[in-house]
């Protein structure tokens, strides 16, 4: 206890439990480590030592396999990870985006720790114990369970253990992710002509814009600016896009289903599915 892991440790499944340089803290956290049997990479001087397949499974792996994993398509593939919790200081439920580090099934989820800017005096570990809402996204899907904060280690890099969950719900959205919107837009045309619009709903790849003007026909080339509020912050993004479908009538409101263009930079990309995957934990 008390120094780094000198080689990353995994469960008999293969997936990773802690990586090399990992500091197990105390008795707590090592019982933990230990309750999940870990093994490692076999090395040449292991030669006289009992060596375990990957796809062997362990005693307690056998009684685990009886238990329903609500998490068990949840590996290394999750997008986005939000926390939604309540601090006693707070007014209003904090979602704030966290980095999923891993999972010991049936056990614990590791998530780093997010800054809580209430001063060097209060820590995660005040706060051991409370309640937390948790949405993940991997895939085409989102999944979303109740937990509570089990315990905050500081090394080597400040990281959460939550506890797993008993049951979880996972939605399976469509094509591109979306949500709806009454972003305020701008669209300018081929011309260089600007007319207003309303964005409707937005996804990382698209969005839908509803306007008294006509803007062209499925193919017509544009370019959408529109300002978003990503982690209390106000941000201008501009993208270039194309009409793929129309709906409406020229009497009333244009609704337009644009697809942005496939050179759209990848800070934009980063910065459209940070903000539906911030509002789909909002939900």
């Amino acid at each position: 206890m008390g120094i780094p892991l000198p080689w990353a440790i995994y469960l008999r499944s293969g997936e990773l439990l802690a990586p090399a340089g990992f500091v197990v803290a105390d008795a707590l956290v090592q019982s933990r480590l230990m309750i999940a049997t870990p093994v490692r990479a076999a090395q040449a001087t292991d030669r006289d030592r009992k060596h375990v397949s990957a796809e062997e499974q362990g005693d307690g792996d056998k009684s685990a396999t009886h238990s329903h994993d609500p998490l068990k398509y949840l590996k290394h593939n999750a997008e986005g990870v939000v926390l939604t919790f309540k601090l006693p200081v707070d007014f209003e439920p904090r979602n704030v985006q966290v980095e999923f580090y891993g999972r010991v099934p049936m056990q614990s989820i590791i998530v780093s720790a997010p800054t809580l800017g209430l001063g060097s005096g209060q820590t995660w570990q005040n706060f051991e114990g409370i309640p937390m809402t948790v949405q993940v996204i991997f895939g085409r899907s989102l999944c979303m369970f109740k937990t509570t904060l089990m315990r905050y280690a500081a090394l080597p890099s400040g990281h959460l253990f939550l506890r797993y969950p008993q049951d979880a719900v996972t939605k399976s959205f469509r094509q591109a992710l979306r949500v709806d919107a009454q972003i305020p837009a701008s669209i300018t045309m081929a011309d260089g002509y600007t007319v207003p619009a309303l964005i409707t709903n937005l996804s990382g790849s698209g969005c839908a814009v509803a306007t008294g003007f006509v803007l062209g026909q499925p193919g017509t080339r544009l370019k959408v600016a529109f300002r978003i509020k990503l982690a209390e912050k106000a941000r201008v993004v501009t993208v270039p896009c194309v009409i793929r479908s129309i709906k409406g009538k020229l009497s009333q409101q244009m609704r337009y289903g644009i697809e942005f263009d496939e050179a759209v930079e990848e800070s934009v990309l980063l910065t459209l599915k940070s903000f539906v995957y911030e509002h789909l934990a909002e939900r």
